[in-house]
């Protein structure tokens, strides 16, 4: 193969790569059910993010959390660890993120590189994943939110999840799924946040973040039970 033929070649392998990465455009708005998703979105695109995989977790799986504020919050979940932990990981997350105070708004997989709605479906939790939320504070505030999944540790029984690094907060939350003394499942859900408010992350972001999380745990409950019946 000659110079040209080379470059040529070459060329034509990174114009296809990066044409085959979605862009934060290619977003079908007509089929998210929030607005402060769709404004979500546009704010990203205002900031010249252009695709998903521009988008990066805020914290990583070993960054350093000295400095962010800490919560956590403990479910028991009458069933064995194994079953548990396989409920989480292969519940369809179009399901498993939309409850009464949650609302699932799309989820891009990096990994496939596609866009599951929500009337969507994939098989699993999987590392990559980015997950676009609306947030319903008190009735009266919808506010949109995205993380990426940044661990999914099988041995370890450990899922984490991180807001994306443009968002209002930043920082990640971690489940650990341990096996109790009567067999049952305890779920440690840690968090560790951040913003530009100490007002914020010190009252607001505890409070609405604990009826988050017993949302979305309370809504696991009732798909594991609906599962098993």
């Amino acid at each position: 193969m000659n110079k040209v033929a080379l470059l040529l070649s070459i060329f034509l392998c990174l114009f296809f790569s990066a044409s085959a990465q979605m862009c934060l455009s290619d977003v079908e708005i007509d089929k998210l059910n929030k607005l402060s998703i769709s404004a979500y979105i546009q704010a990203q695109i205002d900031k010249d993010i252009k695709t998903f995989t521009e988008i990066k977790p805020s914290l990583q799986t070993n960054s350093n959390t000295v400095g962010f504020q800490y919560h956590e919050r403990k479910y028991i979940v009458k069933d064995s660890l194994h079953k548990v932990w396989s409920h989480y990981v292969n519940t369809n997350p179009a399901k498993a993120w939309n409850t009464s105070k949650l609302n699932f708004g799309f989820m891009y997989c990096k990994n496939a590189d596609q866009m599951v709605y929500p009337n969507g479906h994939v098989d699993k939790v999987e590392e990559g994943q980015v997950i676009y939320l609306n947030l319903l504070l008190l009735k009266i505030k919808n506010l949109a939110t995205a993380f990426e999944i940044i661990t999914l540790n099988e041995l370890q029984k450990v899922m984490a999840f991180s807001y994306v690094d443009d968002n209002i907060t930043r920082g990640k939350q971690q489940l650990n799924f341990e096996q109790t003394a009567d067999g049952h499942t305890k779920i440690i859900h840690r968090s560790y946040f951040k913003s530009k408010s100490k007002i914020r992350d010190r009252y607001f972001y505890p409070f609405f973040h604990t009826r988050l999380t017993n949302s979305y745990h309370k809504n696991m409950k009732k798909l594991f039970v609906r599962g098993s019946a």
